[in-house]
């Protein structure tokens, strides 16, 4: 059945953790990005339209992936509901923690902290109903959040941070881009998103890391957070033999 009231759009991206977190409790700051040169709303192709094959098919995706989700897929989907980049901690190893990355905990922070703007502004232009609110026959199994779906919030961080721990740490970049996948159709098992927000999202990131990475001021921290990463993890300080996007952009700001 679908619901007679949309939701009412909240503008604002809340995830209360932390340190990771797209925080709605002081204003917005740019550390790095600045967000009038990321135009997601003219990137995006506008999500699908409720009722056309395409919107039922977004529909029944979440709502198999609620009937067929499985005890495990629940606890994965509700640990992951969490935005922080220790998320990745079970592919970057056991030295990945904030306690071994006072420098790179706060630089995350800020590159998220950078993202949010962008992405509420995404969000209110589409505002499109979260499926929770589109049909009552999903059953959320976390939070529900009271902003727009269209893009996962969620899936923008995972590839904004999985794109720069890939350039940090080429040598596990498989494994960080399938836990970015892992992280982001969660958000699908957990009931609050359509996967058409998730592919939006993954493609928010990486627009936001294409602007990120060609900023001076983010590589300089990038190069900071990037040794201490591979000191923590115990690899060479600097990737060998790879193309590094971090290397090659930044040989003479060191």
């Amino acid at each position: 059945m679908m619901k007679s009231k949309l939701l009412p759009l909240i503008v604002v991206l809340v995830v209360a953790v932390a340190p990771m977190a797209f925080s709605s409790a002081t204003a917005a700051h740019e550390f790095y990005l600045d967000s009038s040169h990321v135009d997601l709303v003219h990137i995006l192709a506008p999500p699908p339209v409720p009722g056309s094959p395409a919107g039922k098919a977004d529909l029944q995706a979440v709502l198999d992936a609620q009937r067929t989700r499985t005890p495990a897929e629940v606890a994965s989907a509700q640990v992951d509901a969490q935005i922080s980049v220790f998320r990745f901690a079970d592919v970057m190893g056991p030295g990945f923690k904030p306690e071994n990355l006072p420098f790179a905990t706060t630089f995350f922070a800020h590159v998220v902290a950078d993202g949010r703007h962008p992405i509420d502004i995404v969000k209110a232009y589409f505002n499109r109903p979260r499926p929770f609110v589109a049909d009552l026959e999903v059953k959320p199994i976390v939070h529900e959040p009271a902003n727009a779906s269209y893009p996962s919030g969620h899936a923008t961080f995972a590839y904004v941070a999985a794109i720069i721990l890939a350039d940090m740490v080429p040598e596990k970049s498989a494994a960080i881009f399938d836990r970015a996948a892992r992280f982001s159709h969660n958000r699908v098992v957990a009931g609050v998103h359509y996967p058409t927000d998730v592919e939006a999202g993954r493609i928010c990131g990486s627009v936001i890391d294409d602007v990120l990475l060609n900023d001076p001021n983010f590589m300089v921290d990038f190069i900071k957070a990037r040794s201490e990463v591979r000191h923590a993890l115990g690899l060479n300080e600097r990737p060998i033999g790879t193309a590094s996007i971090g290397m090659n952009q930044t040989a003479g700001l060191k």
